[in-house]
């Protein structure tokens, strides 16, 4: 008779909650990284990362439209006319 109450799990079991955390942590993921455009936080690293990218003049400039800060913005301004991207029509130059 067994009488060790710590028996271990069958690995089917185990296998089951492993995928289900998986699939729990990835539905996170999805939700927060998708969805109605308020969700995002935007910072300089964001608009730095598409720029990295290489996005187009028009997403950037998009992505401009998302910011109030002044710093921020003089940087982004900087950014911009540093590949060319004068206006969201203009060609990236870099």
């Amino acid at each position: 008779m067994n009488t060790n109450s710590n028996s271990p799990t069958h690995p089917t079991k185990r296998r089951t909650r492993t995928i289900t955390a998986v699939a729990g942590i990835a539905t996170v993921a999805i939700l927060t990284t998708t969805g109605c455009s308020g969700n995002v936080v935007h910072n300089y690293r964001t608009f730095q990362s598409a720029l990295d990218r290489g996005a187009s003049c028009s997403e950037l400039h998009d992505q401009r439209a998302r910011f109030d800060d002044e710093d921020t913005l003089t940087k982004i301004d900087r950014d911009l006319d540093r590949i060319g991207c004068t206006s969201p029509d203009a060609t990236r130059k870099d």
